[in-house]
């Protein structure tokens, strides 16, 4: 079986493009800048202690479904590393669901789809092959077997994961929805780390980027360094893009709050900044070394900007209650 008109929003954020692209298909077709701001995905940033390209994918989904369901659709989402108890029996549920998802007229989200280390759509199932959206190809469909999912090669990160939609409200309560969204880039912004300390988030996060850059004598972790560094700094660009869009999009829809107007200004502020950094380092990050000290100077004007716009989300939210 294979759905047709299914395309995968295009976006450095995955899970956005590939949730955006399944609630397009179920009818509930909402523009980028809007899903990145409301479900907080555009105030996010996440890093792990050897900052890798998988960083950005390290979600608390205990934290993140609730806010995707902000939007009127509720959702399934089963999961499980290669070393969890009990891998091969989620994994064979995983594949279960995607097939009910497909069977039922619905695609499935579906992580590292074709060795992309990123997510993705399963659009069809025929036997033992899935039929697969990914950012490479984003609206004609890819097969792959299924037995070679997810890539042993990818086990120190990769995971057997679906997502799928259950059921869609017609409506949603969008200022309830939006109102959520800036008190989470407040909360993200000021979240302590992981209790393991592997993960930090927002300012924290921020802080150990620059100061791992910025420290000259502190090494550079794994054989590829620039990879890990420059992917989460296109990643962060993009979806500080979307803050900025979107908050200017808050400041317009309550003048009540008129600190929003202020908030946009200073998240353009860290999208300007991010953007030099991408600039010193595009992806793979080939010159990380030698301009590291050049990228940590953009993260101290990002962060310090960042800063400033949290603080103007915290005053509109006193006026939005």
């Amino acid at each position: 079986m294979l759905l047709n008109d299914v395309a995968l929003m295009e976006h450095r954020v995955t899970l956005a493009g590939a949730m955006g692209g399944l609630l397009a298909h179920s009818g509930r077709r909402l523009e980028l800048t809007c899903l990145m701001g409301v479900t907080g995905h555009a105030f996010r940033l996440t890093l792990d202690l050897v900052f890798s390209p998988s960083s950005p994918t390290e979600l608390n989904f205990h934290e993140v479904i609730p806010m995707w369901e902000r939007l009127g659709c509720w959702f399934k989402r089963v999961a499980a590393r290669h070393d969890d108890p009990g891998y091969a029996e989620v994994r064979a549920e995983v594949i279960e669901r995607v097939a009910r998802s497909v069977e039922g007229g619905r695609p499935a989200v579906v992580y590292d789809l074709l060795g992309s280390e990123e997510y993705g759509l399963v659009v069809g199932v025929d036997g033992d092959r899935w039929a697969c959206l990914t950012q490479e190809s984003p609206s004609v469909p890819q097969w792959m077997e299924v037995a070679a999912w997810p890539p042993a090669e990818h086990a120190a990160f990769t995971r057997a994961e679906v997502i799928t939609l259950l059921d869609l409200a017609p409506d949603f309560d969008r200022r309830t929805a939006e109102v959520a969204s800036l008190r989470f880039a407040v909360d993200h912004f000021w979240a302590p780390p992981s209790r393991d300390m592997w993960l930090q988030h927002g300012r924290q996060a921020y802080q150990l980027w620059r100061t791992t850059l910025a420290t000259t004598g502190l090494p550079l972790h794994g054989p590829e360094p620039g990879r890990g560094h420059s992917y989460n700094l296109a990643v962060l660009h993009a979806a500080r893009s979307d803050a900025a869009a979107y908050l200017q999009q808050m400041a317009e829809r309550y003048p009540e709050a008129s600190s929003l107007s202020r908030a946009a200004k200073a998240y353009r502020r860290v999208a300007e900044a991010l953007s030099e950094a991408v600039s010193l380092v595009p992806y793979p990050g080939t010159d990380l070394a030698e301009r590291r000290t050049a990228v940590a100077a953009c993260l101290d004007r990002a962060v310090a900007a960042e800063t400033e716009g949290v603080e103007a989300i915290e005053r509109a939210l006193r006026a939005l209650r």
